[in-house]
């Protein structure tokens, strides 16, 4: 019988990071974690939106925002829960992000191995 809530079978393992943004592309790789994520939740935490590329950009500062995925909605106030969220579950690669506003915030949780 399988698990019941098996996606979160690891859910004890789990990485938080929190990237403060520049003018810049910022990276992400969970490809460096050598995992598929059983959960994987991106979420703005600040003032400004941010904009998210499913693959890495090195166009370093001054990109343009119009060559990204989607763009994740700001919060009223920082870390206030209101800031847009993109679930990746089983996302394997880099991500980017782009905010035209300097430290803004962007919260990264994943846990688990699919299958697993």
């Amino acid at each position: 019988m399988a698990r019941q809530n098996d996606s979160l079978a690891n859910f004890g393992a789990t990485t938080n990071n929190v990237l403060t943004l520049t003018l810049a592309d910022t990276a992400y790789s969970l490809s460096a974690t050598d995992m598929a994520p059983a959960f994987c939740m991106v979420q703005n935490v600040g003032t400004s939106p941010v904009y998210v590329r499913l693959t890495s950009n090195t166009g370093g500062a001054g990109v343009s925002t119009s060559n990204y995925t989607l763009i994740l909605a700001a919060g009223s106030t920082a870390a206030d829960g209101q800031g847009g969220t993109l679930n990746l579950a089983g996302f394997t690669e880099e991500l980017s992000f782009l905010s035209t506003t300097a430290g803004q915030k962007v919260n990264i949780s994943y846990s688990g191995r699919q299958g697993d």
